[in-house]
């Protein structure tokens, strides 16, 4: 039986057999959002749905007043895990309660999801104001990096972040998941951490790139917690 890590594993490299790089973010497509929720995927999650911006099961996307077109196949996998089981006990006081308990291995899921690009029927309202998130903020007024506007990126030649006004995402986790992908690839520059990702030539698919890649996406999945 075909465990759900090895899921996860085939499906990153065959993206990258076929050229694409599943970690990276454009500001166009924004984070992975999931279409009952309207939050934005975490963890591993961000990388298996990079591409599209609005995801969702089946049953998700017709609650959501939509339906899946005919013959289309599910493109995207969500993984879901957890560290605890739920259990109802009597408490001293003779009440019913749930209460977590460890488990002694994680359980692992995954579902298929489809993108909105597959489906008829249904819209998503983007959203409008995204506004600061205090913590995130501090951290890059603490870092103090030169920011301009124009497309998410990072020039390491005037070592200097590009990136679009906040209210061109669909969220605040949006908006700062782009900016400190971005801010890790800062972080890479000669007078911080030279980083050889940042600092040395690169050739756009290589391992020296995709190592960067990943270092920047993990970057931009630390300053909130996954789910």
């Amino acid at each position: 039986m075909v465990s759900v890590y090895e899921v996860v594993r085939d499906r990153i490299l065959s993206s990258l057999e076929a050229g694409t790089v599943p970690w990276r973010q454009t500001w166009e497509s924004l984070s992975p959002m999931n279409i009952a929720t309207r939050k934005p995927y975490r963890g591993i999650n961000r990388l298996l749905l990079s591409g599209h911006t609005w995801w969702g099961t089946y049953n998700q996307i017709r609650r959501a007043g939509g339906h899946v077109r005919r013959g289309e196949k599910a493109s995207g996998m969500v993984v879901f895990w957890s560290c605890f089981d739920t259990e109802k006990v009597v408490n001293e006081n003779g009440e019913q309660v749930t209460v977590a308990l460890q488990r002694d291995r994680p359980l692992v899921r995954y579902y298929k999801v489809f993108n909105l690009s597959q489906c008829e029927g249904i819209e998503v309202e983007q959203a409008g104001e995204v506004r600061p998130v205090a913590t995130c903020e501090d951290l890059i007024a603490r870092n103090r990096p030169r920011v301009g506007p124009g497309e998410p990126a990072y020039y390491p030649a005037g070592d200097r972040i590009a990136m679009p006004a906040p209210d061109r995402f669909a969220s605040p986790e949006a908006y700062y998941a782009a900016f400190f992908h971005e801010l890790t690839h800062w972080t890479g520059h000669a007078s911080r951490l030279n980083r050889p990702g940042i600092t040395e030539p690169i050739r756009f698919g290589s391992e020296r790139y995709s190592r960067e890649e990943l270092t920047a996406e993990m970057g931009a999945a630390s300053p909130t917690a996954p789910r």
